[in-house]
C-alpha cells in the first residue's frame, strides 16, 4: 500500500468498490480519500465531505446509496471521505478520532502540514481550490439528539439557499475552529449538514433524500434568499473542566465530581430558561464548566452558577449540539449555546410594549429559589431582589 496520505480517484469509484458495504469498503481504502465524478461539464463542480468524524457514518451511508445509482450529473462531483482509521477501529463508526490523532476537522487550512492527517487535508483542499466548485457541503452526526440542521458561516442568499435545501433550521458559525467550512467558504458557499443520530433510519433517510435534492437543484439564486427559516447565532462553547470527573446519570458519589442530567440533550434547540438544572456537583465545589465566547474570552460566570448542590443555568439561552457521552464531551465540548438572529428586514419589529417576559433579554446574578419539581429553580418574577428565574418558564421550541 502506498505511503501517501490521500488516496484519489479521478474517475469514480470501481465497481468492484462501490458494491462494497461500508465497513468493507473503508477496509480497501484504508486512509483519506477524495473521489472525483466527473459530470457532462455544463455546470460548475459541488462536493460532499463525509466520515471527518469516524463515528459519524450517516453521510458515507446516504452518499453510497445515492451513487450507486450511477447517475452522471451535470457537474463534477468531489466526495470526500475522512477519517478511514478511526472509523475502522472496532466495533466499527465508534470513534470521532483516536487517541494519537486530532480531530480531523479542526485541522483545515492551518498551514505547513506536519502529520499525515494534515498533509492529507491540505491535498484535498489544494484539489477542490483547483475545481472551479459552486458549493460544498460537509455532512455530520451528532452524539446527542438533534432536530436536522444545517450550519452556516455567512449570511449571504446563495449561502442561505444551499442551506435550506437542506432543512430550514439553521446555525451560524463565528468560533474560527479550523473546519472544513470554514477553510472553503472563500471558495464558494460551504456548509455543514448535522443529520441527527447515527445508526437511527431517519437520520440515514433525510440524509439521503436532502442529497437527492442538493444533486438535482439549479445553480444557487445569489440576489435573494428564496426560503424561509430560523438562525440561531452568537455561539458560545461550554466544556467541562479537565480536571473534573463525571457522568451522565445516576448518583453523586466519592467516584465523579458532576452528574449530569442524563437528558440534557432533549433541550436541545429549545430556549431554556434561567434556573434551570443542568446537575449536581458536592458542597463547596466551584462552577464545573468553563465557556467561551467567538473570541476566546471565558464568559462562565455569566451563564453558570452553583447554588447549593445544583448547577444551574443564570441567563436564558437556545443550547444546541449537547452531547449525551463524555467521550464526545472530553472530545469537543458539552454543548454550544446561542440565540436566536434578529428577523428580516421586511418582518414585522416587536411591540416594545408588549408584557411577553418570556422573550425579555436575559438578565443575570441575583438569589436563586429552591427547586419546584421541573427541574426550574424557582423565583418570584415580581420580586426585584430575585431577579427574573422562573419555574413558569419552560424549555420551548424555535418559532
Amino acid at each position: 500500500m502506498s505511503n501517501e496520505p490521500l488516496l484519489r480517484f479521478d474517475d469514480g469509484l470501481p465497481d468492484e468498490l462501490l458494491a462494497l458495504d461500508e465497513l468493507d469498503l473503508l477496509r480497501a481504502l484504508g486512509r483519506p480519500t477524495l473521489v472525483r465524478w466527473p459530470g457532462t461539464g455544463e455546470a460548475r463542480a459541488r462536493a460532499v465531505a463525509t466520515l471527518l468524524h469516524g463515528d459519524e457514518s450517516t453521510g458515507l451511508e446516504a452518499m453510497l446509496r445515492v451513487l450507486r445509482r450511477r447517475r452522471v450529473y451535470p457537474f463534477d462531483l468531489y466526495h470526500v471521505i475522512g477519517n478511514v482509521r478511526a472509523a475502522l477501529e472496532p466495533p466499527g463508526f465508534a470513534y470521532r478520532y483516536l487517541d494519537d490523532q486530532e480531530d480531523f476537522n479542526r485541522i483545515w487550512g492551518l498551514g505547513d502540514p506536519t502529520t499525515a492527517q494534515r498533509l492529507a487535508a491540505d491535498a484535498i483542499l489544494a484539489e477542490l481550490r483547483t475545481a472551479d466548485l459552486e458549493s460544498l457541503v460537509d455532512v455530520h452526526n451528532n452524539t446527542g439528539d438533534n432536530p436536522f440542521y444545517a450550519i452556516v458561516t455567512l449570511e449571504t442568499p446563495e449561502v442561505l439557499n444551499l442551506a435550506t435545501l437542506f432543512t430550514t433550521t439553521l446555525l451560524r458559525w463565528d468560533l474560527e475552529l479550523h473546519t472544513l467550512m470554514e477553510a472553503t467558504h472563500d471558495l464558494c458557499p460551504s456548509i455543514a449538514v448535522e443529520c441527527g443520530l447515527p445508526g437511527r433510519p431517519e437520520s440515514r433517510a433525510f440524509a439521503i433524500d436532502a442529497l437527492r435534492r442538493y444533486f438535482g437543484s439549479e445553480p444557487l439564486a445569489t440576489n435573494q434568499v428564496v426560503r424561509d427559516h430560523d438562525l440561531l447565532g452568537g455561539m458560545q462553547k461550554v466544556m467541562v473542566r479537565p480536571e473534573v470527573r463525571f457522568r451522565f446519570g445516576g448518583e453523586l458519589d466519592d467516584t465523579v465530581d458532576l452528574v449530569l442530567d442524563a437528558d440534557l440533550d432533549a433541550h436541545n434547540f429549545r430556549e431554556v430558561p434561567a434556573g434551570m438544572v443542568l446537575g449536581w456537583v458536592h458542597p463547596g465545589a466551584a462552577v464545573p464548566l468553563h465557556a467561551i465566547d467567538a473570541d476566546g474570552t471565558d464568559v462562565t460566570d455569566g451563564h453558570f452558577e452553583v447554588v447549593g448542590q445544583h448547577l444551574v443555568i443564570t441567563a436564558s439561552g437556545t443550547p444546541v449540539m449537547m452531547t449525551r457521552t463524555v467521550e464526545a464531551t472530553r472530545k469537543d465540548c458539552l454543548f454550544y449555546l446561542a440565540t436566536e438572529r434578529p428577523a428580516p428586514m421586511d418582518a414585522e419589529p416587536p411591540d416594545p410594549g408588549a408584557e411577553d417576559w418570556q422573550d425579555a433579554s436575559p438578565r443575570t446574578g441575583g438569589a436563586l429559589g429552591a427547586l419546584d419539581g421541573t427541574g426550574v429553580l424557582d423565583a418570584d418574577p415580581t420580586d426585584p431582589h430575585q431577579d427574573g428565574f422562573s419555574a413558569r418558564l419552560q424549555p420551548r421550541p424555535l418559532r
